[in-house]
């Protein structure tokens, strides 16, 4: 029986920094407001769901 290797499954994983990280979404923001979306600010402590009780059995 012969074993089984998974390609890559032995190398580290690179994590992008937070400097790259906050640089990228800083362009998905700049293009998403350049192609006509607007941001909505919602409150603090809002979750925007919709309660809907459960039907009784």
């Amino acid at each position: 029986m012969s074993t089984t290797r998974i390609k890559g499954s032995n190398q580290k994983r690179t994590v992008p920094t937070p400097e790259q990280s906050s640089e990228s979404l800083r362009l998905q923001i700049a293009s998403f407001l350049k192609s006509g979306g607007e941001i909505e600010e919602i409150a603090q402590g809002v979750s925007g769901q919709v309660f809907t009780p459960l039907a009784k059995k």
